[in-house]
């Protein structure tokens, strides 16, 4: 947890560790009142109110690890420590991120008391698969704190477009050449991914279509994989019909050989590749439109505003968010966000941000609909 809290603190979260008394025997307090920066609490020596303060002071109660024991006290409304009895009076999100042996995260009875805290609106963390502590592998092991960090964030975050499918194609595809060999292009997959966060936070169903990417993926969303231009738009087309927002990201190639190689060539003087178009993926989409709200992406070298706005409208689109080549790839972004009636100049020094920026404007957009 030491370093949960330094990349809470990192970007920007105050945060204050209340410990069990068993805690401390397993780390000491002045470790994390180092790392916090604020005084840890473990009983009522010094604020006889201090379960009260704390769950008016917080805006997300994280429980990280929690142990099968606590889990069930706090179903049951227990409070016979400071920990417990802070969590009965507070009323923001409450996140509890288990951590046991595998038989006993099992128990029929931790697991009804599962049930009964999500039924009351606790989100669980669920343990990942892993090296105990027991030194046995299995079902158990703490939530990432790559996990533990976006559940904090998805906690912060108002649920704009709770009850709503996002569908995202980020990363690029490629188009075989021969088994080894293939065209293809510098996409990251990083503004797709950032995208899918952002959704996810404001409290989306967020499926996302990949390419080939380099970039983390995102936690706790689904991403199905695909490598050619076909499989982008066979996989597509099943998710959307059932999805409200659709944002292309994907740096989709728009030619493949005419003809594959089944095995690999042999290295020559010369080779001629004859090349096709492959399927517009987003042209597609725009000609089977029925109520969804469909973003897509141009990547210019020249003439960026008006050939992005020309893609607009062949393509049937809502919003069309146009980049310069040199963004491929890269930590920053910028461009322009372009609807029919408006266009909105960009810069950001990460695709965090630009994220943010994007998901604002398409929930804008969305709500006028």
């Amino acid at each position: 947890m030491a370093s949960v809290i330094r990349e809470l603190r990192k970007i920007g979260a105050q945060v204050r560790v209340v410990m069990t008394p068993f805690s401390t025997q397993f780390v000491g307090k002045l470790t994390f009142e180092t790392l916090s920066g604020n005084e840890v609490f473990t009983d009522w020596d010094k604020d006889p109110l201090a379960h009260i303060n704390l769950a008016r002071w917080a805006n997300v109660f994280l429980i990280a690890p929690c142990t099968v024991n606590t889990l069930s006290k706090i179903a049951l409304g227990i409070g016979d420590n400071l920990l417990t009895t802070t969590v009965l009076a507070y009323k923001g999100p409450l996140l509890l991120a288990p951590a046991a042996n595998t038989v006993m995260y099992k128990n029929p009875a931790v697991q009804e008391n599962i049930e009964k805290l999500r039924d009351r609106g606790v989100s669980i963390i669920e343990p990942e698969w892993g090296i105990l502590a027991c030194e046995e592998e299995g079902e158990g092991k703490l939530a990432s704190e790559k996990r533990l960090i976006d559940w904090v964030l998805w906690a912060l975050h108002p649920k704009s477009l709770e009850g709503k499918k996002v569908l995202i194609t980020c990363g690029a595809t490629r188009e075989y050449i021969d088994p080894v060999r293939f065209i293809s292009n510098e996409s990251s997959g990083e503004m797709g991914f950032s995208l899918a966060k952002v959704a996810r936070w404001l409290g989306a169903e967020v499926r996302v279509i990949a390419g080939f990417t380099t970039a983390e993926e995102p936690p706790e969303v689904h991403i199905r994989r695909v490598r050619t231009s076909e499989d982008m738009l066979r996989e597509t087309l099943k998710e959307f019909e059932d999805s409200d927002i659709v944002i292309m990201n994907a740096a989709v190639a728009d030619y493949r050989p005419k003809s594959t190689y089944g095995s690999k060539i042999k290295k020559r003087e010369h080779l001629t590749l004859e090349l096709e178009k492959t399927s517009d993926v987003l042209e597609e989409l725009g000609k089977r439109k029925k109520g969804q709200m469909l973003v897509g992406f141009a990547l210019e070298s020249e003439q960026l505003v008006e050939n992005a706005r020309e893609k607009l409208r062949r393509k049937n689109l809502d919003m069309i968010v146009a980049n310069p080549v040199d963004v491929m790839g890269a930590g920053h972004h910028r461009g322009y966000i372009i609807t029919e009636e408006a266009v909105h100049e960009f810069e950001f020094d990460s695709k965090m941000e630009s994220a943010y920026n994007i998901m604002e404007r398409v929930l804008e957009l969305y709500s006028k609909r």
